[in-house]
C-alpha cells in the first residue's frame, strides 16, 4: 500500500477536532443494476497523454490487472466504459507525480475532474519503486451518500490521527483516547446503509488500535479477524490482515508450540504437517482464516532466508489443488507467479511492447532461441558503450540468440530518434505500455541483462554484461546440453 503522509496532532487536539468535524450523518447508497463502469471529466494538461487504470488482484501479492486504457483528447477531456463487479473495486493510475485512486461499481457513472498534470522529474521517471502522492480523485456528480464522498470525509478526518504521538502517553491515557474515537466514529457514521464503508471503519479503527499499541496481534486477530467474514476487496480489512500477520512464520516459530514450522516446510514440505502446527494457534482456527495467512506467510517467507524456498511452493501448490475456496486458488496462482517469476526454470515475465515499426512484439515470439535481455537508456553512458560488443554478439550468434534492448526513455520517439541515428539491427522495444516490466525484473541499474531459456524460462537472472564473458557462458550452457 501507499504510504501518506500524517500529521502529528496532540492527542487532546485531534479527539477535539474529530469530535467537532464528524457532525454527519449517511444515508444508504442505491447500487446500478448491470456491470458497466463509466467515467467521463476533465484531465487538465493530459491532452494526448494515455491514462491507465488498474485494480490490484489481491491485497498479498498486489499483481496489477489493467481495468481500462484510454487517450485524453485535445480539449482534455475523456470518457470510458469498462466492466467491473457491482461490488466496489478500489482502481488507481500512476500519472505523473500523483498515485490516482477511487471506487468505482458496476452499473454507475462519474464524472471526475483530474488534479492538472505534473511530470515526474527524469530520476523519477526512471525508477520502478516511484511512488507517486496519493490523491483521491474528485467525484463531482456524487453526493454524500456515493461510496468516495464517504471514504474523502472519513479519511480527511481519520489520517491525521495515524500521526497522533502517543509515545509520550500512558497506556490508561492511550486506551481511554482510542475508545473515545471508537465510539465517535461508530456513532457518527452509524446511519451508514454501507457495507463496504462500516468494515472500511471498522478495520481503520483496528489500525489505530494497532497503531497504539496497546493492545496485541493476538488481541487484533480475535477481534477483527476470528470467526469474521474475510473481506479480501476492502482496502482497510487487507491493510490490518497485512499488518497483524506480517511474517507470521516467522514470529510463530519462535513458540514453543510453533517450533515445528521450520521441520513442516524445509524437511516434511507438507501442507497437512503445518496446517496441523499452526491449528495449534487456537487463534486462528481452522477454515477460511487460516488459509489466507497461511498464503500470506508464504508470500513473506519466500523472501527472506529461514524457509526452503522448494518447501514453500510445495505448500503453496498443495494449498492451491486441496483449498475449497475459489479465492485462495487465484491468490497462490499470483504469489506463485510473483514469487518465481526471477527463478531459473520457471516462466520469465511476460511483456508486450512496440518495436522501431509500431508492432506489438511479445515474449513468446521468440520461443526457439536463447534470448538476452537488456534494459537500456540513452542517457546511460554505460548502456552507449556495450552497443558495439552486442552488435558483434548478435552477428555472431543470430542463428539461436535473439538480444533484445527495452528502451527506457520519455516516450516513444524517442527511441525511434535514437535509432535513426544509429544502425543496430537487432530488437529495440519501448517500455511505455507496461513501465510495471522494470519492476518484475527488478531493475535496479542500466544496463540490466537477463539471459532466458528457448522455452521462454529464466536461465539466469540477472545475467553478465557483454564485458562480463556473456559469450563464454551462453557457449558453455549450449554445449552442456548437446547444442
Amino acid at each position: 500500500m501507499h504510504s501518506l503522509n500524517y500529521l502529528v496532532l496532540p492527542v487532546k487536539t485531534a479527539a477535539l477536532v474529530l469530535a467537532i468535524l464528524l457532525k454527519l450523518t449517511f444515508p444508504g447508497i442505491i447500487y446500478g443494476e448491470n456491470n458497466v463502469v463509466q467515467i467521463s471529466g476533465k484531465a487538465p494538461g493530459y491532452a494526448g497523454e494515455e491514462i491507465v487504470f488498474y485494480r490490484w488482484t489481491d491485497f498479498i501479492s498486489f499483481t496489477e490487472k489493467e481495468m481500462v486504457r484510454f487517450v485524453v483528447n485535445e480539449n482534455d477531456e475523456f470518457s470510458v466504459e469498462f466492466i467491473a463487479c457491482r461490488q466496489p473495486v478500489y482502481i488507481f493510475s500512476n500519472s505523473g507525480r500523483y498515485f490516482l485512486y477511487m471506487y468505482v461499481q458496476g452499473g454507475k457513472e462519474y464524472h471526475v475532474i483530474l488534479p492538472p498534470m505534473s511530470e515526474r522529474a527524469p530520476h523519477e521517471k526512471m525508477n520502478p519503486y516511484f511512488e507517486g502522492i496519493p490523491t483521491h480523485i474528485a467525484v463531482i456528480n456524487n453526493d454524500d451518500t456515493e461510496l468516495n464522498e464517504l471514504v474523502r470525509v472519513f479519511d480527511e478526518l481519520f489520517d491525521p490521527l495515524i500521526g497522533v504521538s502517543l509515545v509520550e502517553q500512558s497506556v490508561d491515557q492511550v486506551s481511554s483516547f482510542l475508545d473515545s474515537v471508537s465510539l465517535e466514529l461508530a456513532r457518527r457514521f452509524e446511519g451508514v446503509d454501507n457495507a463496504y464503508f462500516s468494515n472500511y471503519v471498522k478495520y481503520k479503527t483496528g489500525l489505530l488500535e494497532s497503531i497504539g499499541l496497546i493492545h496485541s496481534a493476538r488481541y487484533l486477530s480475535d477481534n477483527y479477524f476470528r470467526h469474521k467474514p474475510v473481506l479480501y476487496d476492502n482496502v482497510s480489512y487487507m491493510e490490518l490482515f497485512n499488518q497483524v500477520y506480517n511474517r507470521y512464520f516467522l514470529f510463530f516459530s519462535r513458540t514453543i508450540k510453533g517450533s515445528r514450522i521450520f521441520e513442516d516446510i524445509n524437511r516434511r514440505k507438507s501442507l497437512s504437517s503445518l496446517m496441523n502446527t499452526l491449528q495449534t494457534d487456537t487463534v486462528l482456527g481452522s477454515g477460511r482464516l487460516l488459509e489466507l495467512v497461511v498464503l500470506k506467510g508464504i508470500h513473506d517467507a519466500f523472501y527472506g532466508s529461514d524457509f526452503s524456498r522448494s518447501g514453500l511452493l510445495n505448500v503453496l501448490d498443495s494449498l492451491a489443488y486441496r483449498t475449497d475456496h475459489p479465492e485462495h486458488k487465484q491468490v497462490a496462482s499470483f504469489i506463485r507467479a510473483k514469487i518465481t517469476r526471477q527463478i531459473p526454470g520457471f516462466p520469465a515475465p511476460g511483456f508486450s511492447l512496440k518495436d522501431r515499426e509500431g508492432n506489438l512484439k511479445e515474449l513468446s515470439d521468440y520461443r526457439g532461441y536463447y534470448i538476452y535481455l537488456n534494459f537500456c537508456t540513452a542517457a546511460s553512458y554505460s548502456c552507449l558503450a556495450e552497443y558495439d560488443v552486442l552488435s558483434r554478439l548478435y552477428d555472431k550468434h543470430r542463428e539461436y540468440l535473439r538480444i533484445i534492448t527495452v528502451f527506457i526513455d520519455n516516450d516513444y520517439h524517442s527511441m525511434l530518434n535514437f535509432l535513426s541515428k544509429n544502425e543496430y539491427d537487432w530488437d529495440f522495444l519501448f517500455y511505455g505500455n507496461q513501465p510495471s516490466l522494470l519492476k518484475e525484473y527488478d531493475v535496479r541499474m542500466f544496463p540490466g541483462y537477463y539471459l532466458i531459456d528457448r522455452d521462454g524460462t529464466n536461465l539466469m537472472f540477472p545475467a553478465p554484461s557483454p564485458a562480463e564473458d556473456f559469450e563464454r557462458y551462453l557457449l558453455r550452457t549450449m554445449q552442456s546440453r548437446g547444442e
